[in-house]
């Protein structure tokens, strides 16, 4: 038990964020797995939840930018201001957009805000210094190869029932 101080904040922020990273995987894949798991939720029920998790994370993190007066985002504020704002925004945006998708363009409009989280994911994972946590790397690759899949069979499906 860490406790209402800057450790327990450093602590749940790093919890908050790999719990957000799972449920950003569950999302990601979810054009894929919900071809083999009829009982999936849908697609922007999936975007929503990892939302709702990163809201907490970012929660976490205002917690411990209160707490913590020599962590990296307090020293430049403009550049940490710049990364919560556009970071906050970009997030906002794939939720709004996830229930959207009806036309191609607007999978287009969802997915200019989706793969920037997926590099981002990436990016953090891959690099990490806990070898552990860079296997989410390969499940994000993993998710990755779903979603693709999930989208080809959805178009054949659809291109097979508009000719019959």
């Amino acid at each position: 038990m860490y406790g209402w101080n800057e450790i327990g904040a450093h602590v749940a922020a790093r919890w908050t964020a790999r719990f957000s990273a799972l449920l950003f995987l569950v999302a990601f894949a979810q054009p894929g797995l919900s071809r083999w798991i009829a009982w999936f939720p849908s697609y922007a029920a999936s975007v929503y939840t990892f939302v709702a998790a990163l809201c907490v994370h970012f929660a976490t993190v205002v917690i411990v930018l209160s707490l913590d007066n020599t962590h990296h985002l307090r020293r430049n504020p403009k550049v940490g201001m710049a990364v919560i704002v556009i970071g906050s925004l970009n997030v906002l945006l794939a939720a709004i957009t996830a229930g959207h998708r009806a036309t191609r363009g607007a999978r287009f409009v969802h997915a200019l805000f989706l793969y920037p989280l997926f590099a981002i994911f990436m990016l953090a994972f891959a690099s990490h210094h806990e070898l552990w946590l860079r296997a989410v790397a390969g499940l994000l690759v993993a998710a990755l190869l779903l979603r693709i899949a999930g989208g080809v069979m959805g178009a054949r499906k659809a291109t097979a029932v508009g000719s019959a």
